[in-house]
């Protein structure tokens, strides 16, 4: 999609808008203009963000106009993103009210990044205050609720983040991850054989045990160009060799490693080392285990 085809063409009621994307407006009515004018109830209609903490989510207002197009290489397609740091923003507004809006936004921006909530984005276009300096606020023209999930990739101490169209990749992947090649760099043959089913269940336990590194040697995975941190799962005792498909045979190494693993000469006394390191890993990990069920 090009950043064109967001340009909002309709001037759609900011309460129709966050409801739509999951927000409960029903306290929007609860001012002197009553339901009839609930719409335009300045508690609400004025602000930058909305939360529902019941159900984890964010709704954003954002600017068209500052809305780019982030280009990786020529045969991958890039992303739609926004850049923000409302803690600038804050600092620099002379509103008291812009200023709270924007440290509100700054908090819920924050969540997002501690928490990975989803963040939906009403798309504003019009003219904004830093356009214009002689306006005392911005005003959209237009606006309407992006279809799509939105998350954040990146927020620093700074305050600095940037905000992507789309579900995030995942965070650690492995050598069974689907990665998408370029047309026509490589050609495709059919090959016929046995193939053993891994449980994804089973690898994104263990690759979220390891933490992006290499559970034998500690070394951090190299970050793949969708910014997920790569290592290699592998299972310890074949499952050519009727190995289980568990979390205590497999274990997530570097690139270097798991081919030792395999083709090393102490392949054999390598592997009862991998055992031990796998069951002291998921005895430390019991505690966790048990939190999280409970």
């Amino acid at each position: 999609m090009n950043i064109e085809d967001l340009k909002p063409e309709v001037r759609l009621r900011v309460m129709d808008l966050v409801s739509e994307a999951g927000i409960d407006v029903s306290d929007w009515a609860n001012f002197k203009g009553g339901e009839e004018k609930a719409a335009s109830n300045p508690k609400y209609c004025y602000e930058w963000s909305y939360e529902n903490t019941s159900k984890e989510l964010i709704v954003l207002n954002l600017w068209y106009d500052n809305l780019e197009y982030l280009e990786y290489l020529e045969y991958l397609d890039g992303d739609i993103v926004q850049r923000l740091n409302m803690r600038k923003v804050a600092n620099n507004v002379s509103s008291s009210g812009q200023s709270r809006r924007a440290i509100k936004m700054d908090f819920s921006l924050q969540k997002a990044d501690r928490a990975g909530w989803p963040i939906r984005v009403v798309i504003c276009d019009g003219v904004q205050r830093e356009q214009k300096l002689d306006l005392t606020k911005s005003t959209a023209e237009a606006r309407f609720l992006d279809s799509e999930i939105w998350h954040l990739r990146s927020y620093d101490d700074s305050g600095d983040c940037l905000l992507v169209r789309g579900q995030p990749s995942p965070k650690y992947v492995d050598q069974f991850e689907h990665f998408e090649l370029p047309e026509g760099k490589a050609k495709r043959k059919e090959a016929t054989g046995h193939v053993f089913e891994r449980s994804p269940q089973v690898r994104n336990y263990v690759l979220e045990r390891a933490r992006g590194k290499c559970e034998w040697c500690g070394v951090k995975g190299f970050e793949t160009r969708a910014g997920a941190v790569y290592l290699e799962t592998h299972h310890i005792q074949p499952l050519s060799e009727s190995g289980s498909d568990t979390v205590s045979n497999v274990i997530a190494l570097c690139p270097n490693h798991h081919r030792e693993a395999h083709f090393g000469r102490e392949a054999e006394n390598f592997k009862n080392e991998l055992l031990r390191v796998v069951a002291k890993l998921n005895k430390a990990m019991q505690p966790t285990a048990k939190a999280a069920a409970d």
